[in-house]
This record gives C-alpha cells, structure tokens and sequence, in this order.
C-alpha cells in the first residue's frame, strides 16, 4: 500500500559561487589562461578588458540618476532559473556593474622582472608539420607523415603500433585525392625513418630510448671514431654504460677508461626527451604565479598578470537593457540574468584567488623573513596550519591555494608548497627544517669523491658531524626526492 509521509531534514549545499571559488584558486596561471579564455567563449556577458576609472564613475552616475527610484535588492541571487520576473531589480545589478571587473594589484608602478615568464610558442606537432611540408617529397608521403606525427606522444616517441597508426590512415584517406592510395606497412616505416632522419630536434619519432639516443648521435658531428664507439656503445652494451661499469665497458670494447669517459659525457649530453632538444633555452622552465620585490626594505608580493586578461561585464548587453529594458521580453530577461550572475561569479572568484594569493604569501614571506633577507637560506620549519591561523583562513584552503603555484624572488623561483616542511631535532634540541636537511644532503654529495661516491649510510655519518641524526632509509628517502641516484650511479672517471 501506497503512502505519504512527510518528515524534516537539515541538508547542507555548498552554492555554485563557492564551489567556483574553491576551483578557482587550485589552478595555476597558465590553467586559468585557459579557463579565461574558455568562459569568454561560452557567456557573451563578459568580455575581455576594463574601462578606465573615468568611464566607470561616467557610467555609474548616469545609472544612478536613471534609478534613484530602484528596490535594493541582494547584489547576487543563486538560483535565477527559479525567480519570476518581477522578483529582478535589474537596475540594481547593472548599477554595480563597474564593481563586476578584476581587479588586479597592478605593478605599472613596481618595476618586476618578467623576463624569465615563458612566453607562448609553437606547439611541437605544429613545428613539425610545418617543417614537414616545407620538405621536398610526394604528397603522399607528407600524408602519411602528418598522421605520424599526430601520432606522437608529449615528449616526441613514437610509441604506437605500426598497425593502429595504418588503420587511421587508411580511414582518413576517404575523400582524399588518395583515396584509391593503398597504404602500407612499408610506406609508413619509410616515411618515419625520414622523419626521424631529416626533421629536427634530432632524436624526434623515436620509438623507444636506445633509438632516441642512437639517432642524436648518427647526427652528430663528434668525431668518426668516437661516433662508432658510441653507436656500439648504445647497441651492445647500454645496461653496463646505465649502470656505469667503466672497467667493463673498456675490456669490451678494447680501449681506454679515457675514451670510455669521452663516451659516457657525450651520451651524458644527449636529451632522453627528444623535444626538448628543440628548447634548450627554455628546459625546466617554470610560470610564476607571484612576483616579490623588496622595495625601500619590505617585501611586496604582485600577481604575474602576463596571462591573465582584465574581464569587465559586456557593453553591449549593459545597453541593451538599459536602453531597451521596458521592451525586452521575459525570456531576454532571465538570460541576461543568468548569464550576468555567472560573469560575476567568475569575476569574482578571480579576483577573490588573487587577494588569497597575495595574503597566503605575504604570510609566508612574514614567516620565512630570514630565508628571504639571505637569498634563499636558512629556510624555518613551517606548517601549513600556521600559516592559516595567520590569515584566519581554514588549512583546507592554504593547501588547495599553494598546490602547483610559484613565487619568483631575486634568487630564484620556488613553488609555494617548499616553504612547508616538518622539522627535525638536533643535538643541542634546535629544530631543523626537512628542506634544509635536504639541502646538506645536496652539499656533502657535489663534494663527495665522484671516483667513490658515498653510500646512504656513509652521509647518514657525514649528516650526523653537523648534529643531525637521522636513519639510512631515511637518507634515501631525502635524497630520492631531490633527484639524486644511488651511489653506484653517481660515480665517474676522474682525468688523472
């Protein structure tokens, strides 16, 4: 049997406007470039630009005058879809529209540097069709070489099956003048040994790291000799070079641990990453999200605004409704409506990300002083919950906001996230920051004897000379996060 019940229940939602916010914040400059320009595509109220503080006030006034008679209404309603047309003050939320715009910290009065922000360049496939089709063979071919490619991963492999990459082919050929073309196994392996051989960077179409390697070398304009040591090196012997058996390596091959030496620095040079090569000045390049500056003895911290436009509330759409307001129909009505509230919101929540920011560092700077005053050392044990009782913020939020973001200083550029870390005790009961003890690792490894480097547990014994006692695994564990290999990977041949 069928019945009614009726019952209370508390529920809690989290409104569209903070949800924004929250996802807003965790995203990096060049995402929200993105994001930016994403929006600007999708809702016609907003657009890229802002006026000038004149035409503001210009524009306020005369809305002002236009609506001494207006309801005051809340600036942001949550749910327009469910609001009848009577319930909209529009000219209450067309008065505020000049508060509608980003409203970035601007540094035209601080010179910063931005000479090292990367600027935006030709995407890899792109560079390499272009050179493709600049290229004298058939048509084709530079078909065939197209599909190639698109076919390669983010670091320039060509990693997909021969078969997969001729059923593509073959499936885009219709409505092509080659679509009577037969493509096979042999024409594609012939194209991509072209590609490999005639386009730069060296090393690019490469299917596995072996080839990558073999063919920057084959490109080379080392010396004949050494040239064919080194391609036999890497066809025959590449485990013994990985794991640096030199001796071996020059019983082998019949020759000196000099020119076993000349081998591994000449392989050592080499990019694993084939694109890369194309980028050399531009390797490891990192987007700063904020900028600092000491000016007349205190730190000011600035947003890089290289990629992000200014985004104000569409002209057009403000006239039409406050010229045409009377005339526009109901339907009219709640679009603008609805697309107005979301431009807002995501004017907002840029604007609202950019005062997070700026807080969150300066209380870090405020926290980290002396690691700034000294260029970078001497960095303090600080906690993420610290820096939200700061700021009044919840640690939630510190989290979500320092995560793949990037401070740049006059020494350098460092993720937000670095300035966290937990602190060991030392022998005199001072505590040290994890990311120091990282940074003693790094110094005791560079003047080790490269010839015998030292074991985790013989820089356990040099960490321990400084007050600082801590485990083997936990050696390993530091010097695995900064990169560094075993000690049987670290060692090489000394010129006597």
């Amino acid at each position: 049997m069928l019945r009614q019940n009726i019952s209370q229940k508390q529920s809690q939602k989290i409104l569209p406007k903070i949800v924004l916010n929250q996802n807003i914040l965790a995203i990096p400059t060049l995402a929200l470039d993105n994001l930016i320009k994403r929006e600007l595509e999708m809702n016609p109220m907003l657009e890229e630009g802002v006026e000038t503080d004149t035409d503001i006030e210009t524009a306020q006034d005369k809305l002002n005058e236009e609506n001494t008679e207006s309801e005051n209404l809340p600036e942001e309603i949550p749910e327009p879809e469910t609001k009848t047309e009577d319930e909209y003050n529009w000219d209450e939320y067309f008065e505020n529209e000049s508060e509608s715009q980003t409203n970035y910290k601007s540094g035209s009065d601080t010179e910063y540097d931005t000479n090292n922000i990367k600027e935006d360049e030709q995407s890899m496939y792109d560079n390499l069709i272009v050179q493709l089709h600049m290229c004298d063979i058939p048509q084709k071919e530079i078909f065939t070489g197209e599909e190639i490619i698109w076919s390669l991963d983010n670091d320039g492999y060509f990693r997909e099956e021969i078969e997969t990459v001729l059923e593509d082919i073959n499936s885009k050929k219709a409505g092509t003048e080659f679509e009577a073309e037969e493509f096979c196994e042999e024409d594609l392996t012939k194209v991509l040994e072209y590609i490999q051989n005639k386009l730069d960077p060296p090393g690019i179409a490469a299917r596995n790291l072996t080839e990558c390697l073999l063919l920057q070398v084959k490109r080379s304009s080392i010396n004949k000799r050494i040239k064919e040591l080194t391609v036999k090196t890497l066809e025959n012997y590449f485990e013994d070079l990985k794991h640096k058996r030199f001796e071996k390596l020059a019983s082998e091959l019949g020759i000196e641990l000099d020119e076993v030496k000349e081998i591994f620095d000449i392989i050592h040079k080499l990019s694993p990453k084939p694109y890369s090569q194309d980028n050399d000045d531009n390797n490891g390049y990192i987007v700063p999200d904020l900028i600092v500056k000491k000016i007349n003895g205190k730190y000011e911290v600035y947003m890089n605004e290289k990629y992000i436009p200014k985004l104000s509330i569409n002209k057009t759409y403000s006239e039409m409704y406050k010229n045409q307001k009377k005339t526009l129909d109901k339907n009219t009505k709640e679009y603008l409506l609805n697309n107005f509230n979301k431009a807002k919101w995501f004017i907002d929540a840029i604007n609202s990300r950019r005062e997070t920011m700026i807080k969150i560092t300066e209380a870090i700077i405020k926290r980290q002083t002396e690691f700034f005053d000294n260029n970078g050392e001497n960095i303090k044990p600080v906690f993420e919950k610290d820096i939200a009782d700061d700021i009044s913020m919840d640690t939630s939020t510190i989290s979500r906001a320092v995560k793949g973001k990037y401070l740049q200083t006059d020494f350098g550029i460092y993720e937000l996230r670095s300035f966290f870390s937990n602190s060991i005790s030392t022998n005199d009961g001072s505590e040290v920051s994890t990311i120091e003890v990282r940074n003693k690792i790094r110094d005791i490894i560079e003047n080790e004897n490269k010839e015998n480097p030292l074991t985790d547990l013989e820089i356990s014994a040099e960490l321990s000379k400084s007050g600082i006692n801590i485990a083997r695994r936990t050696v390993a564990k530091y010097r695995e996060s900064i990169d560094i290999p075993i000690s049987k990977q670290r060692r090489e041949i000394l010129n006597k």
